[in-house]
């Protein structure tokens, strides 16, 4: 049922009152009327005829009539006032039931109302209106203790997936021509972002990817493609067998035509020479004095197409050389305004020269600066690899 509208209850009782009020006056203004003209003409009648002795107990008894019209004016008043209340009171009593509504108290006791009229049907709108505000908390609780259980598993589900990056720790015996820093923020509290590196006799394994699409879904295949990289490339060194690999694998029962943009290499530690494939994903920079892209023509991203054919490239990095690695999370970070914040800016942060790990930090403080309180569209990924011969 329709709650009643309270403008018109409050129209409906003032309508009442202003009727009895009315009335009231007018009953009193023709009672001192009638009495009034009543005292005057038997005033002069009982001068007329009796003399001025026998006008006087007239005048008494008249007195005595006027205490008993006051009397009935008086118990007239009490009546009204009475009369009032019983139609202001239950609409005030709404209002402290209201209020206690208002303040969580859903099984306030609503004031009984034995009138059938608008302040009856109001009470059982409120009746129906508490019960269906405790359904709808209760719904609420159940939905939020479903919510709390969905974040704390996102939240390990993010740990897990933390957990699966590698750490910056390499071998002692490489630490002196090697250092490298890597970092994945994801958009949500899971994200389809990834990177991997390990040392394996005298080379160093590297990737970073981009899964397509975001959440749950991303970051399992992320994890698979990252569990596929380290089994794949721990056993086999070449580098193009490791992303015909990968791709045969991805294309394999995709349904849900997921693809994974992605860019893998392998240095030789000890000559610098770099070899490479990239599966449809952004060009690396290469810092050695100068700033310049690795030249990295893409080809076709993972889960594309089990025909597709990753081409070689290599390129011998100069001693203190860095390889700047990095998803489109980055690029297209986003203002408010949705302005991107770009290849010039990203230049211009690596032209502040660091080591990897200060690197990264600086351009992930140089992001946050540019897109201030807008919220992060997609995930962020940077791998930095810093080579010098010694």
């Amino acid at each position: 049922m329709k709650i009643p509208d309270l403008l018109h209850i409050r129209e409906s009782l003032a309508s009442r009152i202003i009727l009895w009020v009315v009335l009231y006056v007018v009953i009193i203004l023709t009672i001192s009327g009638y009495v009034g003209d009543y005292f005057v003409r038997k005033f002069i009648w009982e001068v007329q005829e009796n003399g001025i002795m026998h006008a006087i107990a007239a005048r008494r008894l008249s007195l005595a009539l006027t205490m008993v019209s006051l009397i009935s004016l008086i118990v007239l008043t009490g009546q009204l006032r009475r009369l009032i209340h019983k139609l202001i009171d239950p609409l005030t009593a709404f209002t402290q039931v209201a209020d206690e509504v208002a303040k969580g108290n859903l099984q306030a006791t609503l004031p009984e109302i034995k009138s059938r009229d608008e302040m009856q049907q109001l009470r059982h709108s409120f009746s129906i209106m508490q019960q269906s505000l405790s359904e709808q908390m209760e719904e609420l609780k159940q939905v939020n203790a479903a919510k709390g259980r969905i974040e704390g598993e996102l939240q390990a589900a993010c740990n897990i997936q933390q957990s699966m990056l590698p750490k910056a720790y390499l071998p002692d015996a490489y630490s002196h021509c090697l250092d490298i820093c890597g970092q994945l923020i994801s958009a949500k509290d899971v994200g389809g972002d990834l990177y991997d590196f390990f040392v394996s006799n005298g080379k160093l394994f590297f990737c970073i990817g981009d899964v397509s699409g975001k959440g749950v879904p991303a970051a399992l295949v992320m994890a698979m493609t990252l569990s596929q990289f380290r089994n794949v490339a721990r056993y086999e060194g070449n580098i193009r067998q490791i992303i015909q690999s990968l791709n045969a694998t991805r294309c394999e029962g995709n349904d849900t035509l997921m693809f994974v943009t992605f860019f893998a290499g392998v240095l030789d530690l000890e000559t610098g020479l770099l070899q490479y494939c990239n599966a449809g994903h952004n060009k690396p920079f290469i810092m050695n004095g100068s700033i310049s892209e690795l030249p990295a023509k893409p080809d076709l991203p993972l889960g594309v197409s089990d025909d597709a054919v990753y081409a070689v490239r290599e390129y011998t990095l100069q001693s203190d050389s860095t390889l700047f690695l990095y998803t489109d999370g980055l690029t297209e970070a986003m203002t408010a305004r949705r302005e991107q914040f770009g290849r010039e800016r990203l230049q211009n942060t690596l032209r502040k020269g660091a080591g990897c790990r200060e690197l990264i930090e600086e351009m992930t403080l140089a992001v946050r600066q540019f897109v201030g309180d807008a919220p992060q569209s997609d995930d962020l990924t940077m791998l930095a690899i810093h080579w010098k011969n010694e």
